[in-house]
């Protein structure tokens, strides 16, 4: 990615604690527009406090977070979830809204109180549900939908937003290899074909491998690692992340090394 490609994320120093325990320690990493990034790290990293800091769900005690240069707590509400959707970990749909209404409400940045849908809010919400494949199913209830499909849906209403910069976490935890793939595809091609920026939060090392321009590893709230796919895979990396031992194997089709915990192959 060329150096002169815009800084769109960035933050310095962050530091958040709850209930008295450190969940974050002097985080510091930048994203560049049209960058996918990943965060990795052991359970109770801090990866998903992270995101919710970098959308303004939590609050650093200190540190800052800046999106397009400006302090996040600075950029009104509406005018941040116009730049910025998330989508948090895959949930269970409890009210009967209607696939389309669920989508709808990914609009709301752009409306005023009280307000109705106009054509350009349709055309947006068409566009979302055409570009996730889920315009045949507009008329369910969500609560029929599977975890796959709900989770399609919950990534439609995000890009209903129109923000450039789509916050993940977890997309594809708990989904079947069918809805894995088709998530994961329809993620890579928002990034590569419609220059969305990606960050997303997995525990799968190797779909970040996949996937990903870089990876950003959290260890004990801290920055482990940040830089590209081949270095994160060099001997003692991912090692020295989750404190155990990892095999490679080159993938026979994409030329990028497959990473296996050591044990997997154990024989007792």
């Amino acid at each position: 990615m060329s150096g002169t490609t815009p800084t769109v994320i960035e933050t310095r120093g962050l530091n958040l604690a709850i209930a008295g325990r450190q969940i974050l320690r002097d985080v510091t990493f930048s994203v560049r527009e049209g960058e996918y990034l990943s965060i990795i790290g052991p359970n109770g990293a801090g990866k998903t406090t992270l995101l919710k800091c970098l959308n303004r769900v939590l609050k650093p005690a200190s540190g800052t977070v800046l999106v397009d240069g400006t302090a996040i707590e600075t950029i009104p509400h509406r005018q941040l979830a116009r730049r910025m959707s998330y989508v948090p970990q895959l949930r269970t749909a409890q009210f009967p809204f209607t696939v389309r209404e669920f989508v709808a409400m990914g609009r709301y940045p752009h409306l005023s109180p009280f307000s109705s849908l106009v054509a350009e809010d349709h055309a947006a919400i068409d566009r979302a549900l055409d570009m996730t494949a889920t315009a045949d199913i507009a008329e369910r209830s969500v609560t029929t939908l599977s975890g796959g499909e709900f989770q399609k849906v919950s990534i439609a209403a995000a890009l209903a937003q129109e923000g450039e910069i789509l916050l993940l976490d977890e997309p594809v935890t708990f989904l079947d290899p069918k809805y894995q793939n088709e998530i994961n595809r329809l993620l890579k091609g928002l990034n590569v074909e419609c220059g969305v920026t990606i960050l997303s939060v997995s525990h799968d090392i190797n779909s970040a491998v996949l996937h990903s321009d870089r990876i950003l590893a959290l260890r004990d709230g801290a920055v482990a690692f940040c830089g590209s796919v081949d270095d994160m895979a060099a001997e003692g990396v991912l090692e020295e992340i989750f404190d155990t031992a990892f095999l490679r194997v080159d993938h026979p089709k994409a030329g990028i090394p497959l990473i296996v915990p050591e044990e997997f192959f154990a024989r007792s």
